[in-house]
């Protein structure tokens, strides 16, 4: 194989475009070779705090409540009731008690049927069973009360059953029993004794005698009575008889009770009223030692003690017509309220306020004066006044009850001036006529 041999020439061209190359690549800046980059770990995401609630101002407490509440503040009334309003604020949040004070309780039932009228009575109000409630509830001034005790924690059996029915008409109760009162019948001992009668007597039949031999022994009265609804009332219960509200005003019961009791001032001419006494009511012929008997209640029992300590009497249930059976009316304050109440919710809170354990026995340790309406506080009631002991819890439990017709201010008014007609001026009416007349004018 021939090898090429390479001329001069060429030799030299081939070296010069050798060098040319090496000098132009020594006059290019040097470069560094590029890294390639390192992955990025990507950063994780700042944690965004959640935004605070804006702060939302606390409403202000609600106002108190104000409810008002009527009474009158006789005798120990206001003392007792204000152990109770110093109770108030911790046994009654949320509620203030507007005392409502009425002079006297005439004051009170006099300025009552404007208040409703006007609708400014006050929302809770304190009075008995002896007031026009049964016309007011018919009126419908007055609220029942059996759903508003959905609200409470009242327990009407605590109560006499006697008592609770007392404030109920139709099913429908309007008030809160407070304290319990009753009818009674009262013998001065010392007057008996004076006309040799050792025995009370055990019936009416029984009274009308013991007055008569009264009369006759020592010529003083022997029944006094205070003329007006309450005391009538008496002698219609003891012959079975009764108002009804309206209903059986002139019953042959209603008849045959209030003919005895005109007979023995017409007939026997053994019965005076207690003006005929030259005194103010029956309680005040009997200290003075002017009557034999009288219809009266528990209410004597303060009033002897004050007025006249040293006069013997007993404290006794009534006679009925039948031998041996006695009655009693069982009746009392209580609380009822205002149809024209802001709040009924917040009264009934008021209702029973005053009407726990506590405010009962406060009856005993402010020496109200009044028999605790709780049953369960009866026994220590006679325990602090032992003239009260005939009145077992059975003897209340079963009273009677003051049914007067709604219209009552009205009906009393009729009863009284056609009592006073028979007694007074006998031969002009009968009791028939005049029962009958008040059954048109006041029945249902």
């Amino acid at each position: 194989m021939q090898t090429k041999r390479m001329s001069r020439r060429e030799f030299l061209t081939l070296v010069g475009a050798a060098s040319g190359a090496a000098l132009l690549a020594a006059c290019q800046p040097k470069v560094a070779p590029t890294a390639t980059p390192k992955p990025t770990a990507t950063p994780p995401p700042k944690p965004t705090a959640t935004p605070l609630p804006k702060p939302t101002a606390t409403p202000p407490p609600a106002a108190p409540v104000e409810v008002s509440f009527g009474y009158e503040p006789g005798g120990n009334i206001q003392a007792y009731y204000d152990v109770l309003f110093a109770r108030a604020a911790e046994g009654l949040p949320g509620i203030t008690i507007e005392p409502v004070v009425y002079p006297t309780y005439d004051d009170q039932l006099h300025l009552l049927p404007t208040q409703f009228a006007a609708g400014t009575a006050p929302a809770v109000i304190r009075w008995d069973n002896a007031a026009p409630w049964t016309q007011y509830a018919a009126e419908e001034v007055i609220l029942p009360l059996n759903d508003l005790l959905k609200e409470t924690a009242i327990d009407l059996n605590a109560f006499p059953k006697a008592l609770v029915d007392g404030w109920t008409i139709d099913g429908k109760l309007y008030a809160i029993p407070m304290y319990l009162q009753n009818s009674a019948f009262v013998y001065n001992l010392d007057v008996l004794e004076e006309a040799g009668i050792t025995t009370l007597p055990t019936s009416m039949q029984e009274v009308r005698q013991v007055a008569k031999t009264v009369k006759e022994k020592t010529g003083k009265s022997g029944l006094v009575i205070l003329p007006n609804l309450f005391h009538i009332h008496q002698y219609i219960l003891a012959f079975g008889g009764g108002w009804n509200y309206g209903r059986t005003i002139n019953s042959p019961e209603n008849v045959a009770g209030l003919q005895f009791l005109v007979d023995m001032f017409v007939e026997d001419e053994t019965a005076s009223t207690s003006q005929q006494l030259g005194t103010a009511w029956d309680g005040e012929a009997i200290s003075l030692n002017k009557a034999a008997m009288s219809d009266g209640g528990p209410w004597y029992i303060g009033f002897m003690k004050a007025v006249a300590p040293n006069v013997r009497y007993s404290l006794l249930p009534i006679p009925t017509n039948q031998p041996g059976k006695f009655f009693v009316v069982t009746y009392g304050g209580g609380y009822s309220i205002s149809s024209s109440a802001k709040d009924p919710v917040a009264a009934i809170k008021l209702v029973e306020f005053l009407s726990t354990e506590a405010a009962q026995e406060a009856i005993i340790t402010t020496e109200l004066g009044f028999v605790p309406a709780m049953t369960k506080f009866l026994d220590d009631y006679v325990a602090k006044t032992p003239e009260y002991a005939p009145f077992t819890e059975s003897v209340l439990s079963q009273g009677r009850k003051l049914d007067y017709p709604p219209k009552m201010a009205e009906f009393e008014t009729d009863l009284l001036a056609g009592f006073e007609q028979l007694v007074f001026r006998p031969g002009t009416t009968t009791v028939q006529e005049l029962l009958d007349s008040l059954q048109s004018k006041y029945g249902q």
